[in-house]
């Protein structure tokens, strides 16, 4: 199969391979740190950090011979294995720019960073960059994750040139932009923790570009109830099921994999609802706007693994009134797709003609397996304006529980997959599920997935937006979450056309969320639905401000913070004062007076803005009990001043609250 060509690892002797590579340059590693006192009863030597520069360039000259020892370098880097040579030299380089963090973050920084530079930042081939600063790896190896600074010492923004994220968003009114959103169940979409984040983030990016004229890739499952993006789904599949010959591990995150089989009966059928101004989205303050470039030529993109033998594909495309799926919709326009991916790639788009126009109602597109022998794998589909290309797009690629790692050890095979998809940018947005995790593995791992995404597009300067994780409950003893924003940023530092945005601290900052209040979490790690929409705001607004592009909405020099989520306090009789931001303050249910603190002036030991409330003793008798409680329902809902504990003119659930909080004898 051409992606098992494609694949890196995929030759079954590769580990074996990588292994003995690894222990080669181990010893002699290991060899060198002792010649040079660094390893061994010297290693105490005050001349240790001259040593260490002397060790580096001899380790980067070792890395020179095993580049020419494999083909990357000399007369033969232009032979024909040379691209096999480069996977297998992988293995010398699993740790590749851990090195350079920790040279970044010593020292002795200022006399190694800059070699670090001319090593690792001129290179071109990504095997040779992964072997070229993997030679200094050693010096790390004993590193403790204390070298990294907590959240609060880390900008909000780090990169060696912020400029390119400019250009690339701005690159929007040429063509589409496509951003790969990689993380975990709070960026999973449509799935529930991640749902109203990403719809959200897509909302902003229209408001800042114009609409944009491609849906998001959509999953082949039954979204119909809570739709995607711009699409309602329902998914038929034969039975039994026909088993896709594309294994998991070359399928990127959160893509769905259907084997095709016919005949084209309708019993094996996709079907897509195209709703360009966000109909029936769970954002609700989205419904109703022009969200996706609408024409007449809009077609439909369908993602294809290539199989031993593939039959092929019917589409059908309809309008219908409802923007519910209908099985039997008439089709107006169909027909026959390939079931290969074009020009021998192993994965790759079909697309299908025109969808019919309506004048009123939906269009629907239907893809249906056609061939009853042979399957085909279909890996999702998209709607596309096939006139006009523009705007901003966050595609979802998350998978819930996934760690930073899992890009790699489960989805390392899927470089032609994620080539496939035409990425501009990607979006490494990982942490809350690596709690467990040293800082210094994490910044590791980190790195082999910017390599993976980095080799899958063959570019090494390929652009990575990472993105650090809020504030979450329950760590583990000892974690190193709290350091995770300054890997990133050493990352970023040490790497070209990289940006980590420390949005820890954003939230901190914006929503005075910490470890020990975040009224935006709905359990330990996973946020309620209106503190994902201020996690979107947060991430598009940091982004843009750090390319220098206005925030839509915001006056010149206002920041998106002030504009809208100014600070406020909230206080009801039986509750503190508290100061807060007003989405949080709707989410329970509490009242918010905007621009105020909770200072106590006058020293009564109650804030200013706190009401004097009533005693919920109602009756008087000195006890809160059955008595008190039938008052508060006889009065429920009105707003009867002596059942009207909280003072905030009506009674309901607080009111009754704060009967059942003091029950009992009043003291």
């Amino acid at each position: 199969m051409l992606w098992e060509q494609e694949v890196v690892g995929s030759n079954p002797a590769a580990p074996i391979r990588r292994l003995r590579l690894l222990i080669r340059l181990l010893r002699r590693a290991q060899d060198s740190l002792r010649e040079y006192g660094l390893l061994g009863p010297e290693a105490s030597n005050p001349a240790a950090p001259i040593r260490r520069l002397r060790l580096l360039i001899r380790l980067l000259r070792r890395a020179q011979d095993s580049l020419r020892e494999y083909g990357l370098l000399g007369p033969e880097a232009s032979n024909p294995a040379a691209p096999i040579r480069r996977l297998r030299l992988n293995a010398r380089a699993q740790s590749l720019r851990q090195t350079a963090l920790i040279l970044s973050l010593s020292p002795d920084r200022a006399c190694l960073l800059p070699l670090q530079q001319r090593c690792c930042w001129s290179m071109t081939v990504l095997a040779s960059i992964r072997a070229c600063c993997a030679a200094a790896i050693f010096f790390g190896a004993s590193a403790s994750s204390f070298a990294y600074d907590r959240y609060p010492k880390v900008p909000i923004v780090s990169s060696q040139d912020p400029a390119f994220l400019r250009e690339l968003l701005l690159g929007s009114s040429k063509g589409i932009v496509r951003i790969g959103v990689f993380g975990d169940s709070q960026e999973a979409c449509p799935e529930i923790w991640g749902r109203h984040y990403i719809m959200e983030a897509n909302a902003l990016m229209v408001e800042a570009f114009g609409p944009a004229s491609e849906t998001v890739i959509l999953q082949q499952g039954w979204w119909d109830g809570v739709p995607n993006w711009l699409a309602a789904s329902h998914n038929l599949v034969r039975q039994p099921a026909s088993q896709p010959q594309i294994p998991a591990v070359a399928v990127p995150p959160g893509m769905i994999v259907e084997a095709r089989l016919g005949p084209a009966d309708g019993v094996d059928a996709f079907h897509a609802v195209l709703m360009p101004n966000a109909e029936r989205c769970v954002v609700t303050e989205r419904i109703g706007s022009p969200w996706f470039l609408d024409g007449s030529n809009i077609v439909v993109d369908v993602l294809l693994s290539r199989r031993s033998t593939a039959g092929s594909l019917e589409w059908r495309g309809s309008i219908i009134e409802s923007s519910h799926p209908v099985h039997a919709a008439p089709a107006l326009a169909q027909g026959t797709l390939t079931g290969q991916p074009p020009s021998g790639a192993s994965v790759g788009w079909i697309t299908t003609g025109t969808l019919p126009q309506p004048t009123s109602g939906f269009r629907q597109i239907s893809i249906l397996g056609a061939n009853p022998s042979h399957p085909v794998d279909v890996l999702g589909t998209r709607f596309r304006n096939a006139e006009q290309s523009r705007g901003v797009l966050l595609q979802p690629l998350a998978v819930g529980g996934a760690a930073i790692g899992d890009l790699v050890a489960k989805h390392g095979g899927s470089g032609p997959a994620i080539a496939a998809l035409g990425l501009d940018a990607a979006i490494l947005h990982f942490g809350a599920n690596d709690t467990f995790r040293p800082a210094q593995e994490w910044g590791s791992r980190l790195q082999q997935a910017i390599d993976l995404l980095r080799w899958a597009h063959g570019d090494p300067s390929f652009p990575i937006l990472i993105v650090s994780d809020s504030h979450r409950r329950e760590l583990p003893p000892d974690s190193d979450f709290d350091r995770l924003p300054g890997v990133a940023a050493a990352v970023a530092l040490s790497n070209p056309e990289i940006i980590a945005f420390n949005m820890r601290l954003v939230h901190e900052q914006a929503f005075l969320w910490n470890d020990i209040r975040n009224l935006g979490l709905a359990d330990s790690v996973h946020h309620k639905p209106h503190a994902q929409r201020m996690l979107a705001r947060a991430t598009v607004s940091t982004m843009l401000e750090a390319a220098d592009i206005p925030v839509p909405g915001c006056k010149p020099g206002q920041s998106w913070i002030d504009r809208y989520y100014p600070l406020g306090s909230s206080c009801s009789v039986g509750w503190p004062c508290m100061v807060l931001v007003e989405a949080d303050a709707d989410s329970i249910s509490r009242p918010f007076l905007i621009g105020m603190d909770c200072s106590d002036t006058d020293g009564d030991g109650r804030a200013d803005i706190c009401p004097e409330g009533a005693s919920p003793d109602l009756n008087g008798d000195g006890t809160v009990d059955g008595n008190d409680l039938g008052i508060i329902f006889s009065y429920w809902g009105g707003s009867e001043p002596m059942a009207d504990i909280t003072r905030d003119g009506i009674i309901n659930g607080e009111d009754l609250a704060l009967i059942l909080i003091f029950w009992g004898p009043l003291p």
